[in-house]
Order: C-alpha cells, then structure tokens, then sequence
C-alpha cells in the first residue's frame, strides 16, 4: 500500500492493515503498543526516549489509552505495574537513567510477575549526547530476570513492541525494550497491522503470589527458571534471532549497529560472503541459535554497542561446548567499547577482523577552527535572569551545585553557577553536603519537575540536619528541556495557566522557615531575595516562579510577544569614553555588568546645543579621567581587585591621590540637583585601604611583551613614578633615579604625614616597584649622572621627571635685610620639617596664599611652636581652593 503523508486523523491510531507510514522509532514503538491493546501508559520525559510518552499523551485522550506523566520513574513503574496487576497490557517509558531510579520495584516485579502484559520501553544514550553517562542496561536481563529485546531499525521497533505483550503475558514477566538514541531517533517506513481490542480482565485475589513476603519471595525465586525458559522458547519461535549470507566468517550483531553492518556488507559488495546475524533479543540467549552459527563459521565478530554483553556470552557458549571458534570484538581490541558506532568505527572494525574494504580515513581537521557554539538556555528565559540575581548577590566565589535540567546550562560563562552536577534532586544533596564538611553556606540550584521528581526529600533531608545552604527552586512551569511535557505546578485552562500543586506549600510543610517566592523577571526583588537568603542561617529556600515563554506561546496559542527596546540616543545618559575615543580596556565583567544596573553615575546635565554632553559629568571635571562608573560598579559587585586595577590605569598613585584630591568630580556630579553628590573619592579611597587592609594578591595588571628597550626616570616624583607605570605596562624597562634616598618626592617632602601617612605613600611607591622598575636614590641630575653618560649606559630614552619644585619668591620690600623676618617658600618648609630639621617658628608667622600648601604650613607652623599664625589671602574665605 503506498505511503500515505497527510492522513486522516491521528496517523497512530488508523485502523489500516498494511498501511505504511514513516515513523521514529520511538513512534514505531507506540504504534506497536496501540496495536497490541495497551491500556494504560505510563513515564517520565527524558531524551532520547520523550516521544514515546509524548506520543501517548497526544493520542491518549481519541485512543482509549490511561496516560500519565508521573512525577518520576520509580512511581510510572509501580503504576504500570499496578494496571498489569489488573488485567490490563500496560508500558512504561522512560531513558536508560530512569531505569535506575526505578530499581526498586524492578528487582522485585519479576518475583511477583504480571498478569497483562508489562513492557518497559528504556532508551539508551551511547555517546553520553544528552545525558551524564552511558549505560548498558541489557545486564539487567539476566541481573533481574527479565526477557529483553533489542532492535536494530524503526521497523523492529514496531514489530518487538506490540509481539513483547505477548512475551510478557506468556513467561508472565516484565519485557526490557531496550532502545537506543540512533533507533529511537531514526524514521524509517513502519507497516501497519491490525488493532487488537482493548481488554482488562480485573484485578484477582492471589496474596501468596502478590504479597513477596520473604517465604512467599523465596517460593517465587524458584519458579523464575520455568518462566525464562517459556520466554526462550518464544524468542524462538519469534524469529529474535536471524541470518543471511554464506562463509567462513560471521558478524554477530546487536541494536542499531546490526543495520550499519547491513549497509557496509552491500556497499563493500561482501553480502553473500560474510554471515550477516542478527540478534534482536538478547535474553534470555537463544544457545542453539548460537551454537549453529558458531559451529559454521571460522570468525565472528560480535557487534554491539557499550559493554561486552553478548561477546562474554558466545565466548562463554564456546568454551562450554567446545567450540573453537574465534570470537572477536571489544575484548579482542578489534571495536571499542565506548560510545555509538558510527560507519567509520564498524568500518575500521571489520577491516582488521576479516581484511574486508580499506580503514576509514582519519578525520582531516578543518582549515580555520569553527567557533564554538555550546548550547545556551533560550532568549527570554526566566533562568537567565534568576542565575543572573543570585550571583550578584552571591558573588562568584559562591559554590554553587546544579541540577538536571533546562537550568543545567547555568554551567559555564556567563552565568557560571554549576561547580558540580550529578543526577536528578543531586543539586540540593550535593550543596548540604559539601556545606558540612566545609563549614561554607552553600547553593543548591534545581527545577519544578526535578523538584518534585526526587527534589523533596533531599529538601526535607537538609531541613532535618539544619544544613547551611540555599535551596533555590528554578520553577518555569514546564519540563521544558525534554519537550515541554506537563509540570503540576500548572494546568492549562481556556487557553491560560492555571496554578496548580503550590511548591512553597509543599516546602513550608517540610519544614521549612524561611521561603521566599519571586519573579526572576523582575531583578531588584530577586536579587534581594538571593541577598536575605545569602545572609540567613540554616536552609533558605528561594522559589523563581515565571513561566517558559515558548510554554506559554504553545499552550495558549498566542505567542510571547515583548515590547523591543532601543537605544534613545538623545536622552541617554552615559559615560561616553566610546565616543570620546577613550574605549575601555577593562574587559567589562559579570559583576560589573550587574553592578551598573544598579550603580551607574548618570549625566543629567541640561544639554547645550540640543546634544547631550560626550562624557558624564564627573569624568569630564577630573582631571585624570577616570572612569567613576567603572570602579563605582566593581566595588558595589565586591570586584575589589578589579577597582584597583581600573583605577590605577588612569590613577597609578591611588592612596596618595585620595587623600589630596579636590575632588572636581563630586562638584560636578549630577546628584547634587537631587540630593548630594556621590561619594566619589571616598569609594576610591575605601577599596584602596580595603585591599590594603585584606594582603591580598599584590597588583598585577596586563602588560605587554618585553618590548626590549629601557628608559631612565630622572625624579621619582608624582610624575616620574606615574611614568614609570605607564611605561613598564607597555613593556618597557624602566629605571628611577632621584636624588633623594627613597622615591616619592613632594610626596614625601611637601604634604605633611597627618594629611598624607608616610605609608600610604610607601604602598603607592610599592605597588610600582612591585612592576620590576628598578629605583637609584642618592643620584643627582649634574652630579652623579648626565643626559649623554645615561645614554651611553644603554638606556633607549631619558625621561626628566624634575618637577617645579623651585618657587617664585615674593617681592616683599626689606625682606632680606638685617634683623628682618626670614622670608621662606611654603614647599621648602614644609621639606625641612618633614626631614626632621628644628624649624625657628619666631613668635608669630604669617602665611600668603590658601591653598593646600599654605594651610599645611600655617598647621606645621603651629606644630612647630609658633606663638600666632595668620593666613594673608587676596579673596574671600569661600574663594579659597584649600581643601
């Protein structure tokens, strides 16, 4: 019958015998089931394995079928199981990780077997594509005495999901639909068969068989044998087991690389010359299948992807029966053990086995690297903006453990909030547990569904020990990441989401005092959340509540549409260094980014010309230009590092410049329209004394290369030390000279210690030496050294850093007569009390000026032992420029 694109109706669900539809094999598997009767489904979402319980919960409703997504896949087992129990053909699906988490009534079903057919559809991952690890989980066969199939093609697929019904209700024990991600993945052109009517038979009475106490378990066990080999005999009468082609080699193979061999056989024109087997249930092991097989031919290479499952079987058949038969594979070293089995891989394989074909060619790297391109969660979703808050208010030396989800991409920049990851409900267990061995306030991070999947009692468990953590419930409404399968959080309703089972309901009946529940969306209240969550004790859980945006368009039918945002450039209001040619060179960071949300210094000034100024006020009036909002953003982010090193790129001599600056920069600052201005030279000053205070790891900012010239610094004053910065962080060797014995010049000599601390100094100075600048004291510019001999000593360059430390005497009539008072400069002074000279204070001293320098020597006057000093200023008190 021809293949049908546009049926009526749901394709799944025709009753056409023989029509032929195109289907994934994860689709091939629910048609298989819907033909053999299924009355109740049962999963939990998880790729590669989501559409097989997507399917069902799309057909469920026109099919007839019971379908639920559990909350986890311990609980989708038991239901199933329950539904067997009653008479009905039930399947549960889940990946190959949910099998693990429902071990605990797997061990035991097989002992109490099923009455309707039980299937259990696990798909594996190899190659680790969307998930943590690979597993094989055919060792659970014969582990937990359970039938299990493996297809190889879409086709398979179909055919083993709706005949494993019957297998289960024949050997009345649970069948293992081991799929893995290539077949479930994979469409291929499915044949319909008949739909068989729907039947439950009722739940019977049989507490001996259904009640596994220990005497009833252990009665149980000793008929399982009788049922695995009912289950033999029907694999193989089913045809599991299957051949084509003649000669003196053979593959034997299993699941998706079965028809990877197929495909190479034809192509290397090796089909009738190589033995062709393919094994489609894989236990219990049809021997005298195998045995046949084995007894014809002189090789087989045993295919199969992950563990050596039924390679250790035929070599065991082999030695049990005296067969001499080579049998090559994983443990030959002929196929790896990892990972899927591309044609490469198989074609390498059978190359070194049997001499067939030519190796596959080593990959060729490509010419130029591509880009890397790591997935990312969505534009607009509402875990950006709740990882965006809590590492403002954590800060990013917070540890931080993740979970299995959507939000598993908070791993890596720019969010980085994953130190660890392990399973399901891990992301609570692992942040208490490192907080107690530790003694650190810890991070768990997880989602809604995960949450209630097992994130409960991981939660009620660190409410009980009192741990030391943050628990944060990342709640988007939606199992989003496997295919935006139902949450209970919500229901949909006329086209709307509706609340429905309350999280912080469920955590505050844990146990727990302080919940908190916040729209991530909206960054100042969760990050506040994040801040009084930070500062508490014991377990604080805090709930991000906003839904999916894609959810949302989907399940009400009319798509998230928000307003798109633009720049206005005439009314904004920033730093402008960019149009100023000044680009930045910080390497804007996280913290920074987050901080200027918060933190940025705003240009209000009216504009002139109907343009708004280039740069914001405050840099514009200092006279260094430094970048306010910069260091004002990296010190609210606690990036104190970070703003010293910005302020140092424009500002080298920080702790000296705090103290003596005039600050043009606050009597330019926009605040002061509104309310005062902004503390500039009071933040520059706190991180500079606070990294002072902390002895952290000493300043080292970006250089560049060894440039392989050198330059000598005459003065290691202000300016000559400000050069000498610059010039070693652009590569160049420097060295200082001064005639004095330490650098610093009118640092030292000219601002008194009580205005200036000599140490404050000392770490300026420090901080540049620190760079590799070699310092001469004791070297005077005439005396010790010349311009041509510092030449001729090999310096590149020779810099005159001398400063204008000369002053202009005043024309005062009689000054330097006999008898009169000593008339001195303010600078001068000031070098001799600093050097500890005994300084004739007279009875009276009169200084010019008011500025800086004569407020420092009328006070050093008087420190001195001066009777009476007086200030002599031209203008007004308000006019003076002192401090």
């Amino acid at each position: 019958m021809p293949v049908t694109n546009q049926p009526r109706g749901e394709p799944l669900l025709r009753d056409a015998v023989g029509h032929v539809e195109c289907l994934l094999g994860n689709e091939a598997v629910v048609r298989g089931a819907v033909e053999a009767g299924v009355v109740f489904v049962s999963g939990y979402p998880g790729t590669p394995s989501s559409e097989v319980t997507d399917s069902f919960a799309r057909i469920a409703g026109e099919g007839g079928i019971h379908f639920e997504y559990s909350v986890n896949e311990k609980i989708a087992l038991e239901l199933a199981f329950a539904a067997s129990l009653a008479g009905g053909r039930a399947l549960c699906a889940m990946k190959h990780l949910g099998l693990m988490s429902a071990g605990d009534p797997l061990s035991t079903i097989p002992y109490v077997g099923a009455v309707g057919g039980l299937v259990i559809v696990s798909a594996g991952d190899p190659s680790c594509h969307t998930s943590p690890n690979e597993q094989d989980q055919r060792h659970l066969g014969p582990m937990l005495h359970l039938p299990t199939l493996d297809p190889s093609t879409p086709a398979e697929a179909h055919v083993m999901a709706r005949q494993a019904f019957e297998l289960s209700e024949q050997s009345q024990l649970p069948v293992l639909l081991r799929m893995t991600a290539r077949v479930c993945h994979s469409s291929a052109l499915v044949t319909f068969d008949a739909l068989r009517p729907k039947r439950v038979t009722g739940f019977v009475r049989d507490p001996q068989r259904f009640v596994p106490t220990p005497a009833n378990a252990r009665r149980l066990r000793q008929q399982i044998p009788e049922r695995l080999a009912v289950a033999s005999a029907w694999m193989a009468r089913a045809g599991v087991f299957r051949r084509e082609g003649n000669g003196s080699v053979a593959i034997l193979a299993c699941g998706a690389p079965a028809a990877t061999c197929a495909d190479l056989l034809a192509e290397l024109e090796q089909a009738p010359d190589v033995v062709l087997a393919t094994l489609t249930g894989v236990y219990p092991l049809l021997e005298r299948e195998l045995l046949a097989l084995l007894n014809d031919v002189e090789r087989v290479l045993v295919v199969e992807e992950l563990s050596p499952f039924v390679e250790d079987a035929v070599a065991a058949l082999c030695l049990r029966h005296g067969v001499s038969t080579q049998v090559l594979g994983k443990r030959s070293g002929h196929l790896p053990e990892e990972f899927e089995y591309t044609p490469e891989v198989l074609a390498n394989g059978l190359h070194q086995a049997f001499g067939i074909g030519q190796p596959a060619p080593a990959p060729v790297a490509p010419d130029e690297a591509v880009a890397a391109r790591p997935p990312v969660l969505c534009s607009g979703c509402p875990h950006r903006s709740a990882y965006f808050a809590a590492r403002a208010a954590f800060g990013p030396e917070q540890l931080a453990f993740n979970d299995i989800g959507c939000y598993t991409l908070g791993y890596g920049p720019p969010l980085d909030c994953a130190d660890a990851l392990l399973c399901m409900g891990a992301g609570f267990t692992l942040a208490a547990g490192v907080g107690r061995v530790t003694g650190q306030r810890t991070v768990g991070f997880l989602g809604d569904s995960t949450f209630f999947h097992s994130g409960m009692p991981a939660l009620l468990d660190a409410i009980k020990e009192d741990a030391d953590m943050v628990a944060v419930i990342l709640d988007n409404q939606v199992t989003a990441m496997t295919g935006f399968q139902e949450s209970p959080t919500v229901t949909v309703q006329n086209e709307h989401l509706a609340r429905g089972v309350s999280i912080e309901g469920i955590v505050r009946a844990l146990g727990a005092r302080q919940v908190e529940t916040v729209d991530p969306m909206d960054l100042s209240a969760t990050i506040a959340a994040f801040e009084r969550a930070r500062d508490a004790s014991g377990v604080a859980v805090v709930i991000t509540q906003s839904p999916c945006p894609l959810h949302l368009g989907r399940a009400t039918g009319k798509p998230v549409q928000e307003p798109v945002y633009r720049i206005d450039q005439d009314a904004c209001q920033r730093c402008g260094r960019g149009d100023c040619g000044m680009q930045c060179d910080q390497g804007v960071t996280r913290g920074l980014e987050r901080s200027m949300t918060r933190a940025r210094a705003l240009d209000a000034t009216p504009a002139r010309d109907g343009k708004p100024p280039l740069l914001a006020a405050c840099e514009s009036a200092c006279p260094l230009g430094l970048c306010v909002q910069g260091y004002a953003g990296h010190i609210a982010a606690g990036q104190d590092a970070e703003a010293l090193q910005l302020i140092m790129s424009r500002c080298p001599l920080p702790d000296s410049v705090c103290r003596v600056c005039h600050r043009p920069c606050e009597s330019a600052c926009v605040r002061a329209a509104v309310d005062e201005p902004v503390a500039i030279n009071d933040l520059k000053r706190f991180v500079v004394e606070r990294m002072a205070a902390a002895g952290g790891a000493a300043y080292d900012p970006p250089r560049r290369d060894d440039s392989g010239k050198s330059v000598a610094i005459v003065g290691a004053g202000p300016a000559g030390l400000a050069a000498a910065h610059e010039l070693r962080l652009r590569g160049h060797a420097v060295t200082l000279l001064d005639a004095a014995s330490e650098p610093g010049g009118v640092l030292r000599s000219g601002i008194p210690g009580y205005r200036l601390p000599p140490e404050a100094v000392a770490r300026d100075v420090a901080r540049i030496l620190e760079l590799d600048v070699s310092f001469r004291g004791d070297t005077r510019l005439g005396r010790d050294v010349s311009l041509d001999g510092l030449l001729s000593d090999g310096f590149d360059a020779v810099l005159l850093a001398l400063g204008a430390g000369r002053a202009r005497k005043l024309d005062v009539p009689g000054a330097d007569g006999a008898g009169r008072p000593e008339v001195v400069d303010a600078l001068g002074y000031l070098a001799r009390v600093a050097s500890g000279d005994r300084v004739p204070s007279g009875a009276k001293v009169v200084v010019v000026g008011g500025g800086n320098a004569a407020f420092d020597a009328a006070r050093s006057a008087l420190r001195s032992g001066a009777d009476e000093v007086v200030i002599a200023y031209r203008r007004t008190r308000a006019e003076m420029p002192a401090l």
